[in-house]
């Protein structure tokens, strides 16, 4: 089967020790994507010189670093980034703290089509184990591969969301059985035709906190002009580590707002994206 030519997309912010093992994880895909862009929200020297080492370490994966001022979150911006940046035709969505399995590509360009995004779900591993998987005591890849053998292992460490873990290739007829209807993108798995992200202007950079501008509003105002959501659950798997996070109420519903209003006026292609769009104001008549 041919394949359209793909740019993973991962956003990151100084965690190299996590990078390291999504490295890994992408060079042992079955297929593996035309380029690899790390789209860093920052300028951090100990990501710069480790990405100088990974491309010595992992010479069969096209690897693009792009950085930007460290000022606070514009993951945003660094999304529109990356995307102008991208050759490619498909554009693969995860975060800096998500390991795929090895068919996670594979199963994305598998289920590609034009006027679709693709929306995928993750395992949430807890401390502990994320601290085993980061110091490989215990190996990620035998966790995916033998899912059933280490289910005693997955449900001592309490992992959420562990019916995520079961894989099925999407090129199963039953795959499409067990894929339930979405409507929502988490930004960690998804994916879209370049085509298709640059009709809405790409990422809204008013966002600048986490939740709602990464997924919510995007896949929002993709629907608004017709394109679909389609899930690749099952198929296209990935696993989060744990981190601590710093979820701020009042910049959320700062989001939220900002989110509401681009809903309620039908704004699908946002002005302060990839694009800067300057709407003209006439003057009242007299």
């Amino acid at each position: 089967m041919k394949y359209p030519t793909s740019t993973l997309i991962i956003s990151v912010y100084k965690d190299t020790e996590a990078l390291n093992l999504i490295l890994e994880c992408v060079d042992q895909q079955t297929v593996k994507p035309t380029e690899v862009i790390i789209s860093e929200d920052g300028d951090n020297p100990d990501m710069a010189s480790f990405i100088l080492h990974a491309k010595v370490k992992f010479p069969n994966l096209n690897v693009i670093h792009l950085t930007q001022e460290d000022v606070g979150w514009r993951k945003n911006r660094a999304l529109n980034r990356a995307v102008v940046a991208a050759k490619s035709n498909y554009l693969i969505f995860i975060d800096g703290d998500c390991l795929p399995y090895s068919t996670f590509i594979e199963n994305h360009l598998l289920l590609s089509q034009e006027n679709t995004i693709l929306a995928g779900r993750r395992i949430e591993f807890n401390e502990s184990l994320s601290h085993e998987i980061r110091r490989k005591t215990i190996h990620f890849h035998d966790l995916t591969n033998h899912y059933f053998r280490n289910l005693p292992t997955l449900l001592k460490f309490k992992t959420r969301h562990l019916e995520e873990m079961f894989y099925i290739n999407a090129k199963n007829p039953l795959s499409k059985l067990l894929r339930r209807k979405v409507n929502f993108l988490l930004g960690c798995n998804w994916s879209c035709y370049k085509n298709d992200l640059l009709k809405i202007n790409g990422f809204d950079e008013n966002f600048i906190a986490p939740t709602y501008g990464e997924d919510t509003d995007v896949a929002m105002r993709l629907k608004g002009i017709g394109i679909e959501v389609k899930s690749c659950r099952y198929s296209a798997n990935l696993v989060h580590l744990y981190h601590k996070k710093n979820f701020n109420q009042e910049q959320a519903h700062t989001n939220y707002l900002i989110h509401n209003k681009s809903a309620d006026n039908k704004q699908y292609v946002c002005l302060n994206g990839i694009k800067k769009i300057t709407v003209k104001k006439f003057p009242h008549s007299s």
